[in-house]
């Protein structure tokens, strides 16, 4: 027998280095087996284990190192010729090579076969992979998405001549043929107000576009390609003037198209991916499709670009969660394990609760995607306002989320030496990306008043609301159906508003259709598990939920009872729970200071 003084001390700074992320993600298995045809599911799991494996390991390691080491300019070369090359540390050129080679997440939509799938590998499997990596690496992301994205407005919009000459550059797997696609549209004018663009579209005699103007946030500077935003001469002012160009960094000959980089930003987040500011002196462009559609069609890469950027801010919070998670359940203070304190637990159930509605969202909005390309009917419509309400919120919940993780790791969370202080930082441009909070809400609202987007948004959530048949979450469906028949009447009303009054009304109605949302989808989700599995958890999960973001509460009381707070480590870990668990949360109307 071992005397106490030889036995280890008690590990008072646990750490989540070398865990597999999808393996500790039960949430996210479940989820995945829902989003996903049983078929394409079994052929997800071995590269979502391989992706975890990967994020949790080699690319933390990785993404660390890339943001202590950021990118420089090398705007000139030896003999003093200007180049504009972008000098990414090697950590980050080896994270490149996980994304686009090892893995191909920005090809897997456009180009069959890529990990060995039979075809084009679904948005949805994408997503959930990207979800995994995104626990670890923020920035790296966006030039993956940007990537995709042009791919994919290439082919929908691009002539014949330029998808044969830069497809298959824009979707190769092998670094060396790969070439980075971008977005430019913010200027000095303003990010929100695409429609005060200053950049210029000449025509010379022999047809050539050239381009002349600054872009003032230009992210993946590194980029061979970008879509941007132009008014040629004569066009008429704001949006409906814009032409959408391809602009190439080296023109087909090989010669330095007459675009700079002037300057890389120094950023407070996503410091390994590299931003600049790039001036047009006559650089040669191509239409791409419609020349005064260009806005419009520049919207759909900006939308598809918000649920990625969804998408990121759901893993950092994810990665939050597990932090926290590991660090609560070892580190002691008071004598015993800090999840046991109840205001501690209380904040971790918060987080739980919104990282597992946030994974929902994202994922069923990628599953949409599928739908969509597929011709489903409707779900382009659905997709229209689950875009931006994904972005609007959960960008921004993302930022407490993070900074709840920090105060929960104490000091050591403010030290960069462990990845807290990195969420935090990158948890912020998510909200900023592809349009601010106030934007993207405005965005919701506009769907809902120009596209009648609120019909497809309310059939959704009815059909995941339908199969809720336990008797004992029935009053949370009705608290969702009456939630929306409130928002339809109040919605009904906008047209005889003041543009004023209406505008203010844009973020409390896009935080309750989220809600609605991610309650309706964590609702169908518990009602299956509870009849495949006769588990009460997602039930559980759900009520916790909605009764803490659609159930009115008085200031001063606590966010959760004493009762709910028990299953908090069940919840966590994804173990079956019993009746008592959804009955341990009080129903719409009643208070749950009255148990």
């Amino acid at each position: 027998m071992s005397h106490p003084e030889q036995q280890p001390a008690q590990d008072a700074m646990p750490s989540t280095r070398g865990m597999n992320f999808y393996l500790a993600d039960g949430h996210l298995e479940r989820l995945c087996s829902i989003v996903m045809e049983p078929g394409t599911f079994a052929r997800a799991r071995p590269h979502l284990i391989a992706m975890g494996e990967v994020a949790g390991g080699e690319l933390d390691a990785l993404a660390a190192e890339a943001d202590r080491n950021p990118p420089v300019l090398r705007a000139y070369d030896e003999r003093g010729a200007r180049i504009d090359e972008i000098e990414c540390h090697p950590s980050y050129r080896r994270m490149e090579q996980i994304a686009f080679e090892r893995f191909g997440l920005h090809a897997m939509s456009h180009k069959d076969g890529v990990l060995g799938w039979p075809g084009r590998v679904p948005h949805v499997v994408k997503y959930a992979l990207s979800y995994l990596f995104a626990q670890s690496e923020f920035g790296l992301l966006c030039p993956v998405n940007m990537t995709d994205s042009c791919a994919r407005m290439l082919r929908a919009h691009g002539s014949a001549e330029l998808r044969e000459r830069y497809l298959p550059h824009l979707t190769a797997t092998d670094m060396a043929d790969l070439w980075q696609g971008v977005q430019w549209m913010t200027e000095r004018t303003g990010g929100s107000d695409v429609g005060a663009s200053t950049t210029v579209a000449r025509r010379d005699p022999d047809g050539t576009w050239r381009l002349w103007g600054d872009k003032w946030f230009a992210s993946v500077a590194n980029a061979r390609l970008t879509l941007t935003l132009a008014r040629p001469e004569g066009a008429p002012p704001g949006t409906r003037g814009l032409g959408m160009f391809l602009v190439a960094k080296r023109l087909p000959g090989g010669e330095k198209n007459a675009w700079t980089i002037n300057r890389l930003k120094d950023k407070f987040g996503s410091r390994s991916m590299a931003t600049g500011e790039v001036t047009y002196a006559g650089a040669v462009a191509w239409v791409v499709g419609d020349l005064d559609r260009g806005f419009k069609q520049m919207m759909e890469m900006v939308n598809g670009s918000r649920l990625s950027n969804a998408m990121r801010a759901a893993g950092i919070m994810r990665r939050a969660l597990l932090e926290s998670l590991v660090h609560a359940r070892v580190r002691v203070a008071f004598g015993r394990p800090l999840v046991e304190l109840p205001l501690l637990r209380s904040g971790l159930l918060g987080m739980l609760l919104d990282t597992s509605a946030a994974a929902a969202v994202v994922l069923h909005g990628a599953a949409l995607m599928d739908a969509r390309d597929a011709g489903a009917r409707g779900a382009a419509g659905v997709l229209r306002i689950i875009t931006p309400l994904a972005k609007y919120w959960i960008t921004q919940r993302a930022r407490d989320v993070a900074g709840e993780a920090m105060n929960v790791r104490g000091g050591n969370g403010y030290v960069e030496e462990w990845v807290n202080p990195r969420l935090v930082r990158d948890s912020f441009l998510g909200a900023i990306w592809e349009g601010s909070s106030h934007v993207v809400a405005l965005d919701v609202q506009r769907a809902i008043l120009r596209e009648a987007a609120f019909a497809p948004l309310h059939s959704f959530v009815a059909e995941r609301l339908a199969p809720v048949t336990e008797p004992g979450a029935k009053p949370w469906v009705e608290l969702l159906l009456e939630q929306l028949a409130g928002i339809e009447r109040q919605t009904a009303a906008w047209p005889e508003m003041s543009a004023d009054q209406r505008e203010l009304e844009a973020r409390p109605v896009a935080d309750t259709l989220y809600h609605a949302l991610a309650g309706s989808l964590l609702l169908g989700a518990g009602q299956r598990r509870l009849g495949e599995a006769g588990d009460w958890g997602g039930l559980a999960l759900a009520a916790l939920y909605l009764s803490r973001w659609l159930r009115p509460a008085e200031p001063s009381h606590p966010r959760f009872t004493a009762a709910e707070l028990e299953w908090l480590d069940a919840l966590a870990d994804g173990r079956a729970m019993p009746k008592a668990a959804l009955a341990a949360v009080a129903p719409p109307g009643r208070s749950p200071q009255s148990r």
